[in-house]
């Protein structure tokens, strides 16, 4: 689906399937492309991001939030239910990785503590209000994975080349959580770049914590990854702390 709105940039799937005498081992082919092992170039990357969303932006086939079927980012299946709401979808999202994350390490009180503040008052906060007092987002194609790791320039012409995505329909800005990370060298370059082709949703001051909520998903994904590194919980649970004590009072603190 990737490939329809930008074919210049996404390899062509080929075949996909289930091998018949390994029902639990599928494969998938495609185009193949020479890639080098750069940093895709700031205002080729980000416009062809950009065009993705724009192009699919509305355009879901019943209107709402999710994917028909089950996608994965690395090993871990996401929920992808349809919902006419950002916020529930989001939400339950989150719950599924933070799920996976504690089977990798353990329940945590302080982190059960966070969890909870998370879900009653700050997604409510940073996530409602994109979609109240006549503001609005329309669901646009989201990739989803968009790390350096899955998207290369081509060798000949240094075109990015996106691949490898974990696609759902969803808010355009989400697909700039992963960027947020010091790992991943894009950073806040990247996301201004981008925001010249597609302004920040309102309401704009909500703009960095949405995007802190939507690294956070990111950050318990490598987490459940590496079950011997810390890291990255403690990443993800000293920014749930920043947000909970900055919006207490929930979405009743907008005063939008």
């Amino acid at each position: 689906m990737l490939h329809s709105f930008a074919p210049n940039n996404v390899p062509k799937p080929l075949a996909w399937g289930t091998y018949k005498k390994d029902p639990d081992s599928h494969f998938y082919m495609c185009d193949f492309y020479d890639m080098t092992d750069d940093l895709p170039d700031i205002s080729r990357f980000c416009a062809v991001v950009a065009q993705i969303h724009l192009d699919s932006m509305g355009k879901p086939p019943n209107g709402q939030y999710g994917f028909p079927v089950t996608t994965h980012l690395a090993y871990v299946d996401n929920d992808n239910s349809w919902s006419d709401s950002w916020e529930k979808w989001y939400a339950r999202a989150l719950k599924r990785m933070l799920q996976e994350e504690e089977k990798s390490h353990g329940p945590d009180d302080e982190l059960k503590v966070l969890t909870a503040a998370m879900f009653d008052k700050v997604i409510p906060r940073l996530l409602r209000p994109l979609e109240t007092g006549g503001r609005q987002i329309k669901p646009c194609l989201i990739h989803s994975d968009l790390w350096p790791g899955n998207v290369k320039p081509d060798a000949e012409t240094d075109e990015p080349i996106v691949f490898d995505s974990c696609a759902f329909w969803g808010h355009n800005e989400v697909d700039l959580g992963s960027w947020r990370a010091p790992r991943y060298r894009l950073g806040r370059p990247y996301m201004t770049e981008y925001h010249k082709h597609i302004p920040v949703s309102p309401p704009a001051e909500d703009w960095d914590d949405r995007n802190a909520l939507y690294a956070m998903r990111y950050d318990l994904l490598h987490s459940a990854l590496f079950p011997k590194e810390p890291k990255f919980r403690r990443a993800a649970m000293d920014e749930m702390k920043r947000l909970v004590d900055k919006h207490p009072d929930g979405y009743g603190g907008f005063s939008g």
